[in-house]
Order: C-alpha cells, then sequence, then structure tokens
C-alpha cells in the first residue's frame, strides 16, 4: 500500500501547488456560506455523494417519505467485508505496535476469524487485505498506520453527528473502501469526509485514497488503491450536490424514477409497485 500512496502522492503534489485550495471552502469555514447549509438536515455522505439511483429518489423516500429500504444480499456483503477490513486493519496496527514482524503478523491474523460471514470470498478478502496493508513493509516502521472508523460530527456542515470515515492515514488522508466497480461519485464522498473532518479538527486534509476490493466473482479478490487531491472544484461539487438534496427534501419534489434501476437498490421493490 505505501508504494501505491506515494507514487500517487508525489504526482498529486504538483497539482496542489499549481492548485491550492481556496480557504473559503475549509471545512472549518462551516459558519460562512458557501461551506455553510441552507438547512440542518443530518445528511449521510452517501445522501449526498452517491449516484448508484440517478435522480437520487432512494434519498427522497427515505428522507421525506421514510420509506425503509430493503436489506438486500450485496448491502450485505458489502458491510460485512468493510467489518472484516476494520477489525484487521486494527489488529495489524496492534501487533506491528508490540514489535511483530509482518510476517508474523500475516500467521496471527490469518489464523483470526472477524465477523459473521461464513462466505469463502470474506475469507479471502481477510488474507488480501492484510498483504495489501503489509506488502511493502519490511519491518514495521515502514507500516502506514491507519485510523480504522474513525468517527467525526459532520452537523456544522448539515450532515449527520454520526459520520464515519473507513479510515484516516496519519491524520492527513481519509480513506474509503469501496466493494465494488470504481465510480466518478465516489470522489465525492471523500471531499464530503475531508470537509467533515477539517470542521472538526481545524486541520488541512488535501488527499484521500479510495480503496477497491473487487473479484467477487474470481478466485482471489483485486485490491487497488485510487489517490485524489480534494481539490476546490471537487468541494464545490460536494457542496453544490448538499445543497441540491437539501431543496429536494425541504420542498419535498418527488425526482423521479432513474432511467435505470439496480434490482440492488434497496428501494427497488418499492419503486417498481
Amino acid at each position: 500500500m505505501r508504494s501505491q500512496i506515494t507514487r500517487q502522492l508525489r504526482r498529486l503534489h504538483s497539482y496542489r501547488a499549481s492548485d491550492p485550495v481556496d480557504e473559503d471552502l475549509r471545512g472549518w469555514n462551516y459558519h460562512t456560506p458557501p461551506v455553510k447549509p441552507r438547512s440542518y438536515l443530518s445528511l449521510s455522505i452517501g445522501d449526498v455523494a452517491y449516484r448508484y439511483c440517478e435522480t437520487k429518489r432512494d434519498v427522497y423516500l427515505r428522507k421525506v417519505i421514510k420509506v425503509k429500504g430493503e436489506q438486500t444480499p450485496l448491502l450485505s456483503l458489502g458491510q460485512q467485508v468493510h467489518e472484516i477490513i476494520a477489525s484487521s486493519s486494527r489488529d495489524i496496527s496492534r501487533l506491528l505496535a508490540q514489535g511483530l514482524p509482518p510476517y508474523e503478523v500475516l500467521e496471527v491474523v490469518g489464523r483470526r476469524r472477524y465477523g459473521n460471514c461464513s462466505s469463502p470470498y470474506c475469507e479471502k478478502v481477510k488474507k488480501a487485505f492484510s498483504f495489501f496493508l503489509l506488502s511493502d513493509a519490511s519491518d514495521s516502521s515502514e507500516f502506514i498506520p491507519m485510523i480504522s472508523e474513525f468517527r467525526v460530527d459532520g452537523s456544522p456542515l448539515g450532515l449527520s453527528r454520526w459520520l464515519s470515515a473507513d479510515a484516516v492515514a496519519q491524520l492527513s488522508m481519509v480513506v474509503e473502501i469501496k466493494v465494488g466497480n470504481p465510480q466518478d461519485f465516489h470522489r465525492l464522498a471523500l471531499s464530503g469526509y475531508a470537509l467533515a473532518l477539517e470542521s472538526a479538527l481545524e486541520l488541512p486534509i488535501d488527499f484521500g485514497a479510495l480503496i477497491y476490493v473487487n473479484g467477487l466473482n474470481n478466485r482471489f479478490p483485486d485490491i487497488r488503491t485510487e489517490v485524489y487531491y480534494i481539490s476546490t472544484d471537487l468541494r464545490k461539487e460536494f457542496l453544490d450536490a448538499r445543497d441540491e438534496v437539501i431543496e429536494m427534501v425541504i420542498e419535498e419534489k418527488d425526482p423521479g424514477l432513474s432511467s435505470s434501476c439496480s434490482t440492488g437498490c434497496p428501494f427497488y421493490s418499492y419503486c417498481k409497485k
């Protein structure tokens, strides 16, 4: 992981130098527009950033009509994978701090079972992610520590008080883990968490990493990382999306059905009635 992130960060440092973040768009400016929201609706990062439903009718149903979505197999698998990754990451950090060399850490974590997933795929994810975290570390000093399930209060930005970033690395980079294929809107989630962290910590968060866990139908999961500079434009895009959702909820405007509904959507059955 270290080499992947370091290699991509070198390229992004030059982007930041040539296009610095507009200081008015730091999260700690939550008391003034455009960071200050029109209303405080306790939105999740997903409510704002995700476009699995193109029209965002899923947010309308959940926040306005108060429909409770179904727990689909895909959602369950994603939650189980997140639990495995969070638990194994915490164990890896703790074992390295105790002085165990990486190869022994792999052995210890490999024997442990996390979560309640009995699928062989979950066991493969644990092994693949553990190797991914430790692949560049010849000793514990080379490991990049991550704080898993980092809780942050997003209410100053009109977001939930109980936001949880998948991880924060060295209090300078937000990390999100996704199960499935890359989507452009995943970058917006990084921007939202960065703004929330800045409002809480009063520290600049200029970079974010997306770790993709794919390979559900493969023999072994494929894990790769994409690192992004959380630029002025990306921050504006998130805040604009937030304000659009706030307007939709306040005015109770049904945005209509998406042109292509996924059967994995928790509101699929409701919308297809």
